[in-house]
Parts: C-alpha cells; sequence; structure tokens
C-alpha cells in the first residue's frame, strides 16, 4: 500500500468516527469508535513506517498485534517506539471493549478518543 492510501485511510477513519458521533453523539457511537480509532492509527503508523524506509511498501500491520507486547519485536525501531507502542497496545484493547463488550461510560469513550489524538500527535511529530 503506498504512503498516500495509508494517510487517505487514515483519514477516513476519522472521518467516519466524526460523522458518526456528530449524528449518534458518544453514548451510541463506542463501537464505531472502537472499531475506526485502533485500525485509523495503525493506517498512520504504516505511514511513517513508509515514510522512514523502515518497512516495504508491501508490508501490512494488523490492529490486532498491538494486544500483546510481542508486538514490538515485529515492529523495527523508531524514535519514542516504547512509548508509542504502549499507547498504541492500551489503544488497541480498548477499542475491542467499546467494540465488543457491553455497553461503556461515556468516560471510556472520550478516553479512547483521547487515547488515538494523544498517538496521532507522537506520530506526527515523528513525521516532521
Amino acid at each position: 500500500m503506498k504512503i498516500k492510501d495509508h494517510l487517505d485511510s487514515f483519514e477516513e477513519h476519522k472521518e467516519i468516527i466524526d460523522l458518526v458521533v456528530s449524528i449518534r453523539g458518544l453514548e451510541k457511537s463506542q463501537r464505531t469508535i472502537g472499531l475506526h480509532s485502533s485500525r485509523a492509527i495503525v493506517e498512520l503508523l504504516s505511514a511513517y513506517l513508509h515514510e522512514k524506509n523502515l518497512i516495504t511498501l508491501g508490508t501490512q500491520l494488523n490492529h490486532r498485534w498491538f494486544k500483546s507486547k510481542s508486538v514490538s519485536e515485529k515492529l523495527p525501531n523508531f524514535p519514542k517506539k516504547e512509548i508509542i507502542i504502549n499507547n498504541m497496545m492500551n489503544l488497541e484493547n480498548l477499542s475491542e471493549d467499546l467494540a465488543y463488550g457491553s455497553p461503556k461510560s461515556i468516560e471510556l469513550i472520550k478516553k479512547n478518543l483521547l487515547l488515538l489524538n494523544k498517538i496521532n500527535e507522537q506520530i506526527q511529530e515523528l513525521r516532521k
């Protein structure tokens, strides 16, 4: 996948979250937020790793890898890797709970979105 495709996919996931939240509100959008937030951030990380030539264009990252610390072994070294990976693991686990679990509190849904934005900022800073 090309870098632009990863970035477009990232934006699409974010737009879907924003659209559904604007129509249904946070409380009724937890599953959409859960499904799209973890996938969005993996697309952004993929774009960054491709931009820095740390992975080949044919390499696909899987959001499920971020359920376990072993994901670190699958990824090349990059600045702030441990911090970003830990945040992405937290996001993946929280996202899965939102997507497939029982209804969650507004606070957990907001926590997911805040974590998505935090990781986005961390990766965007590396892209500069």
